[in-house]
């Protein structure tokens, strides 16, 4: 697993890296070979913005939110790109993609 982390306007914090890579560490259960996690986090006015970009096999998913907590927000992050991969998941499992049929009636 590659992984980036870059602050824009907030100062880097080892803590903050730590969480993050843990966060990260979760999903590599739903990739076989490599995959690059960049993380973005951002201050602007009250809020903290979480960006994260996850690319793997032939896959590209990311999520962003922001909230008063940076910890939050990257719990919430984290949350929705599992949700994206889970999805994926379901439809490869079940072949939704290719057995999809319209019936089309008079």
């Amino acid at each position: 697993m590659v992984l980036n982390i870059s602050f824009k306007h907030i100062n880097s914090n080892d803590v903050i890296k730590d969480y993050a890579r843990e966060k990260s560490e979760r999903f590599k259960k739903y990739f076989r070979g490599k995959i690059h996690v960049t993380w973005n986090f951002t201050k602007e006015k009250a809020n903290n913005i979480a960006h994260c970009h996850l690319v793997g096999n032939r896959m590209d998913y990311f999520g962003e939110t922001s909230s008063h907590d940076l910890f939050f927000s990257i719990d919430k992050v984290t949350d929705k790109i599992q949700k994206q991969l889970r999805r994926h998941k379901e439809i490869v499992k079940n072949h939704l993609h290719h057995n999809h049929v319209v019936e089309v009636r008079d």
